[in-house]
């Protein structure tokens, strides 16, 4: 093809749909596998954080299916992460868990979950992504990517003006291609628990002092 393919990313920045369907399969499963890698047994340290964002007003010229349908749409959605391994240079660090919705007029278009087959997502380097490559795991008729790019050193906590929805799924029956620019979009931990009732003890006590002070 004349063209090097950046094989760090689950789906490659250039659309999909202009590889031909060997090339495209072969690149999401190269970096498919490197994402699977075994690591030694170790200590780890979850944190959970918020992600959300907002997609362009319009698609790709030429994207037909999912990402004509996300012009205008938002997601959001938790995910968590061993915080320990990041920032991630170049190697894949698994997420735990994650669900991020994609939003349109108050109605989920589709969902990237741990808990559904074919789905996966990690960090690498400053790229947060989510996909569901069900097509190569023959779990469904899906191969589609939302990928979000961070500033360097990336460890959970930022924002963005940069990302994008990548959809391959026309290699299998489902006519959807092409891609939609990601317009914005934050990532920011998940208060623990204690932060909320610091947050209530320091109000008691405000109001508190407040109705000495009237009194």
């Amino acid at each position: 093809m004349g063209k090097n393919i950046k094989t760090k990313l689950m789906l490659s920045a250039t659309p999909l749909k202009r590889l031909s369907p060997a090339t495209a399969t072969a690149v999401v499963g190269f970096a498919m596998l490197a994402a699977t890698g075994t690591d030694p047994a170790q200590a780890v340290n979850l944190k959970t954080f918020n992600i959300s964002g907002d997609f362009a007003p319009a698609a790709l010229d030429g994207s037909v299916g999912l990402p004509v349908n996300l012009a205008n749409a938002f997601f959001n959605g938790t995910y968590t992460v061993d915080v320990d391994q990041l920032p991630a240079s170049s190697s894949f660090v698994d997420l735990k868990s994650w669900t991020v919705n994609l939003v349109k007029n108050n109605t989920v278009l589709r969902t990237l979950s741990n808990s559904l087959a074919g789905n996966t997502a990690y960090i690498q380097e400053n790229i947060l992504a989510f996909s569901d490559a069900g097509l190569l795991t023959k779990q469904n008729n899906n191969l589609y990517s939302l990928e979000l790019d961070f500033d360097s050193n990336f460890t959970g906590m930022g924002s963005s003006n940069d990302g994008k929805l990548l959809d391959n799924s026309d290699l299998g029956s489902v006519k959807s291609s092409g891609l939609t620019a990601v317009t914005f979009v934050k990532s920011e931990p998940v208060p623990e628990p204690q932060t909320f009732a610091g947050i209530v003890v320091v109000t008691t006590i405000g109001l508190s002092l407040k109705r000495k002070q009237k009194a």
